[in-house]
């Protein structure tokens, strides 16, 4: 799961976009304001975000032991989703959004609430046998 999906995301955040030349940055909660502003087009921006690294917080506490939390998939949710955001920054093939960030985040902590009782079950069925 982990290459295909990667490579996915790969694909989604950069590699079918054309450089634009120039470094972009969107204000804080643009998509948000533009939503309730009724530009209903940016729902299915917010909601691609949000389940871009949903499957990364199911599959991180399946990867890594140590990742037995919300919290420590949030905050590794955090830092792909911000590794991506410089990305695009860096080689100008999108935006950089705190929105994304917030929303990529929030769909790790969403997949985290499923993933996490399920890694738990997994390893402690594991150290039973």
């Amino acid at each position: 799961m982990s290459i295909p999906y990667g490579y996915l995301v790969l694909v989604v955040t950069l590699l079918h976009r054309q450089p634009t030349g120039t470094h972009n940055v969107k204000p804080p909660f643009w998509e948000i304001s533009q939503l309730i502003n009724g530009n209903e087009k940016l729902l299915f921006d917010i909601i691609g975000n949000i389940m871009l690294l949903f499957p990364l917080g199911i599959a991180v506490p399946l990867w890594i032991k140590k990742a037995d939390n919300v919290k420590k998939v949030a905050l590794i949710g955090g830092a792909v989703s911000l590794f991506i955001e410089v990305t695009q920054l860096i080689t100008t093939r999108g935006y950089f959004e705190i929105d994304d960030l917030f929303h990529n985040t929030l769909g790790a902590v969403m997949g985290a609430l499923i993933g996490c009782p399920l890694a738990k079950r997994i390893y402690s069925k594991k150290n039973i046998k």
